[in-house]
């Protein structure tokens, strides 16, 4: 079969994100991934270019199978075209203002985020959609962090195993986005990994409060981007080794997620919170007065992780955009 050499191709890794500031593009799916830059179709804007080093406004979405692959069909069957003009196959659609984001909860009372999770999955946490589409990945991942980073594999294994060993788990959950997780991950090398290898040791095995031995673990990774550029190690990245390890006493971390559940709970919180010891404290009061609603409510949260996973999807955009239909 001939290939039609105008036709184009995708990243063999589909990476979808959303602009912060322009909502009404809907999502962008990246079908160039070039040294400097990103060509990016969008399901409402058609085709765009994105310097990387300036799209601090980008931030990777994750869709269903069915929606990734609608999408991957219209990005594949546009016309390419010079500059960022639109593809020619592209429904145009009238445009609107951007609505202003509230400051408040976007939920008043935890009944209606009870409600929200309870019919995005039948049955809850023990029902057959949660446990297929969420809990089995990371039963998964969880007996592999518990299998592979042991305190007797730190002390008997070179720390250039162990960094490995992490990055398998790592790239065995979808929770921390490829770039600001596993593909930077990799590219940690020498001394580094050492560093790196030590300072998650220390953060699993240690001595002392974990809040302080995870915003050291933080402190030990070097990450850098494809051009050696620093990268600021993300709360997600910081602390889903931890989630993963020991999921009834640690939690992983979505800033934003858990600021708006912080709102809620009527807790003071940002989302822009440092990296440190305090900051994972309020995370985690977080997600253990959640865990203790739920409980109450007379949901079954396994660990610290299904609580994560309750607060992360009540608070993603689509969820928002079906409730308002």
């Amino acid at each position: 079969m001939s290939t039609d050499p105008t036709t184009p191709k995708l990243p063999a890794q589909p990476l979808t994100l959303k602009h912060e500031t322009q909502p009404t593009w809907g999502v962008g799916l990246v079908v160039q991934d070039l040294p400097s830059h990103w060509v990016i179709f969008f399901e409402n804007a058609g085709e765009k270019k994105f310097v990387k080093a300036m799209a601090k406004v980008l931030t990777q979405v994750k869709l269903e199978a069915d929606e990734l692959a609608a999408l991957q069909k219209r990005a594949t069957a546009r016309k390419p075209k010079a500059g960022f003009k639109p593809s020619a196959n592209f429904r145009s659609v009238k445009k609107k203002p951007a609505a202003k984001k509230s400051s408040g909860p976007r939920y008043t009372k935890f009944e209606e985020q009870l409600a929200v999770f309870e019919r995005l999955f039948a049955g809850g946490f023990q029902g057959e959609t949660y446990v297929k589409k969420e809990r089995e990945p990371r039963e998964a991942a969880i007996a592999l962090a518990q299998l592979q980073l042991t305190a007797a594999s730190f002390a008997s294994e070179p720390p250039a195993e162990m960094f490995q060993r992490a990055q398998a788990v790592l790239s065995a959950t979808d929770i921390v986005f490829p770039i600001e997780g596993p593909i930077p991950f990799k590219l940690i090398v020498g001394e580094d990994q050492v560093k790196t290898a030590a300072g998650l040791k220390d953060a699993l095995h240690g001595a002392g409060a974990y809040g302080e031995r995870l915003q050291r673990f933080a402190a030990s990774i070097n990450l850098k981007d494809s051009k050696g550029v620093a990268k600021k190690v993300s709360w997600p990245l910081a602390t889903v080794f931890g989630a993963l390890f020991d999921p009834k006493q640690h939690t992983c971390v979505k800033p934003t997620a858990f600021a708006a559940q912080a709102a809620l709970l009527g807790i003071a919180l940002q989302k822009t919170q440092a990296l440190d010891a305090a900051g994972y404290a309020l995370f985690l009061e977080v997600a253990t007065r959640t865990q203790a609603l739920l409980r109450e409510a007379g949901a079954q949260p396994r660990d610290l992780l299904d609580v994560y996973t309750f607060i992360w999807r009540t608070h993603a955009d689509k969820v928002v955009a079906a409730e308002a239909v």
